[in-house]
């Protein structure tokens, strides 16, 4: 957990004989954008072109108004790139709101990504300058990546997912998961037996979490493929189990168990092949996907 102290930007009499103290004026308005900015480079927010006093622009010198809020809003150019424009909304001796402009940031990328990081920057602004002195608790921790990076580390949170871990662990795990890559998903392969030398193999990408449920509670059965192939019963209609390759060559089959039909939503989708044993054995031989190994070696393991 962390505290973030905002900035103090009204200035208070000192207490008088009954502790009570006066408004007295706010703080000096350039100091306060360049300890904004400060903050903001200390922080890595800085946007990347430019990040300016506009109040200079329009006569804010000295102390800041008694503003009743900074609004903070990122927007898209006319011509190119992402402003962030902060302004203060302040009341005339009349009683009307108007809006003095305060500083204005601005980054040349055009992405998403970049769009989302100004909108990251406004909320520290707005978190700063609105906060007029307060302290505020903050218990999440932001971390940017790259493609490159996300991709890394969800392959190292799935790796640790696939072995066993404590209940609120698991938790913990697959909600990072998930906002490294979206809804995780893993690449399968799945054959099934539909008579005598007749088989398909079904090439898709299923949720990760339906993934790991079936290779931790399914039957394993471990063997050449061929031998897998052939212990397959399809006298019951048809049989479809998940397949896996191990780092020694063999492989594994997995039961795909009954209260997991939710699979069955996933059959029309991506590539699959019917065929007879040799083919399927060929096709499965050049589209091998997983590679996860069971902990430890199944009791049922086929003789050879």
């Amino acid at each position: 957990m962390a505290k973030i102290q905002t900035f103090e930007l009204d200035r208070w009499s000192e207490p008088d004989e009954n502790h009570r103290v006066k408004h007295i004026g706010m703080a000096d308005a350039k100091e306060t954008f360049d300890k904004l900015k400060t903050h903001l480079e200390m922080k890595g927010l800085l946007p990347d072109e430019y990040f300016s006093f506009s109040g200079k622009y329009e006569g804010l010198t000295g102390e800041l108004p008694e503003f009743e809020e900074a609004l903070c809003i990122p927007n898209f150019g006319s011509s190119e790139g992402i402003y962030l424009d902060i302004s203060l909304a302040c009341r005339d001796s009349d009683g009307k709101r108007y809006f003095q402009s305060f500083a204005t940031g601005k980054t040349l990328g055009e992405t998403a990504d970049d769009y989302f990081r100004m909108f990251r920057i406004a909320a520290e602004c707005s978190l700063m300058l609105n906060g007029r002195g307060f302290s505020y608790e903050r218990n999440n921790v932001d971390i940017v990546l790259t493609e490159k990076e996300a991709t890394a580390v969800t392959n190292s949170v799935e790796l640790d997912l696939c072995g066993y871990l404590e209940p609120e662990t698991e938790v913990l795990l697959s909600s990072a998961l998930e906002r490294f890559a979206g809804a995780p998903c893993t690449a399968i392969q799945t054959i099934t037996c539909h008579g005598r030398d007749d088989y398909a193999v079904w090439n898709a990408e299923i949720p990760s979490d339906m993934f790991r449920s079936i290779v931790r509670e399914a039957a394993e059965k471990v063997g050449t493929l061929e031998e897998l192939m052939d212990s397959m019963d399809p006298t019951s209609g048809y049989e479809m189990r998940l397949l896996t390759q191990m780092k020694d060559g063999r492989f594994a089959f997995f039961t795909i168990p009954e209260r997991m039909n939710a699979l069955r939503d996933y059959e029309t989708q991506d590539s699959s092949t019917r065929g007879d044993k040799e083919q399927i054995m060929a096709e499965i031989m050049a589209e091998i996907f997983t590679d996860w190994e069971p902990a430890e070696e199944p009791e049922d393991e086929l003789d050879r």
